[in-house]
C-alpha cells in the first residue's frame, strides 16, 4: 500500500509552503497519498492546530503519517519530534505542544535532530520542507523513529482546558471557530452526567438554547449542541456564532443542568 501522509499547517494554501513540502515527499516515494488536513490553521495559533488534529487524525488509517507545522519559533532552539501515540499513530512536528491531544500515557517521543540519516536542513526558517518532510520519509521507508534522534521525556505540553464539572453544572470556556463560526469549548459531551438534562447555556453573557442540531434555531438565535468532534459547541443557524459573541476563545460557558440551583425543574 502506498504511504499515507497528512499535512497541516498554518502556511496558507496559496503560499507555496505546501507545495514545496509536498514535493520533498512525492520526490521521494512518488506514488505517497497526500491529505491536507488544512493549512488555514491561525497564524502561529498552536492550540488551534492541536484541536485540528485533535479532531481529524483519529478518522485516517494508523499506518498514516501526520506532518505537522505550526513553528513560530522555527530555527531557535526549540526541538522537532517524533511521537508515536498510544494508537501507534506516527507524528512529526515541532515540540510547542502542538501534539498534546496524542501526548498521553505510553506515547513514544524522540526528538528528530539532523545528521546520520537526516541532512541538515536548508533553511533555517522552513523546517516544514528541510527537516519535517524527510523525517517522514524516512518513516514511510520502514526506518524506526529511534533512527532520528534520542528518546525525550519532557515533550512539551500545552495547558490544555478542560471543563469543571459540580453539582447542577459544567463549566468551560470556549476554544476556536470552524470556518462556519460554530465556536468549540472545552466542555465535551461526556463531560455531561449520564442522562442529564441541560436547561440551558450560557456564554459571554448570553443565554443559548440547548438543542440536538443545528436546524432547530430560529434565525439569530444562540444556540448549543453537542458537535461532531464530540465538544460542546456555541452556533447560530444560518449565521456565525463567533461574530455574534466576538471572540472565539476564552469566554467563559456554564451548562445548566435541569433540576439544579438555577435550572429549571
Amino acid at each position: 500500500m502506498p504511504p499515507l501522509f497528512t499535512l497541516l499547517t498554518d502556511y496558507g494554501a496559496g503560499s507555496g509552503y505546501p507545495a514545496q513540502v509536498k514535493g520533498v515527499l512525492l520526490a521521494a516515494l512518488p506514488d505517497a497519498r497526500l491529505v491536507d488536513v488544512s493549512h488555514e490553521v491561525p497564524r502561529h495559533d498552536v492550540l488551534a492546530g492541536a484541536l485540528l488534529l485533535e479532531a481529524c487524525v483519529p478518522w485516517f488509517p494508523r499506518a498514516a503519517i501526520h506532518v505537522a507545522v505550526v513553528d513560530p519559533g522555527v530555527g531557535t532552539a526549540r526541538r522537532a519530534l517524533c511521537v508515536v501515540d498510544p494508537e501507534g499513530r506516527r507524528f512529526v512536528a515541532p515540540d510547542n505542544g502542538l501534539l498534546t491531544p496524542f501526548l498521553g500515557p505510553g506515547a513514544r517521543t524522540v526528538a528528530v535532530a539532523p545528521g546520520g540519516l537526516l541532512p541538515p536542513p536548508r533553511s533555517a526558517t522552513f523546517h516544514g520542507r528541510d527537516l519535517f518532510a524527510p523525517a517522514a520519509v524516512l518513516l514511510a521507508r520502514g526506518e524506526d523513529p529511534s533512527a532520528l534522534g534520542a528518546e525525550v521525556d519532557d515533550p512539551v505540553r500545552l495547558p490544555w482546558p478542560r471543563a469543571q464539572v459540580s453539582p447542577g453544572e459544567v463549566r468551560g470556556e470556549t476554544l476556536a471557530a470552524d470556518p462556519f463560526g460554530n465556536v468549540a469549548t472545552s466542555i465535551r459531551g461526556t463531560d455531561l452526567p449520564p442522562g442529564a438534562a441541560v436547561a440551558r447555556v450560557e456564554a459571554g453573557g448570553r443565554q443559548a438554547r440547548w438543542v440536538r442540531t443545528f436546524g432547530e434555531g430560529r434565525p439569530g438565535e444562540l444556540l448549543a449542541l453537542v458537535g461532531s468532534s464530540g465538544r460542546v459547541e456555541l452556533a447560530v443557524d444560518g449565521a456565525s456564532a463567533a461574530a455574534l459573541l466576538g471572540a472565539t476563545r476564552g469566554i467563559a460557558v456554564r451548562v445548566v443542568l435541569v433540576g439544579s440551583a438555577g435550572g429549571a425543574c
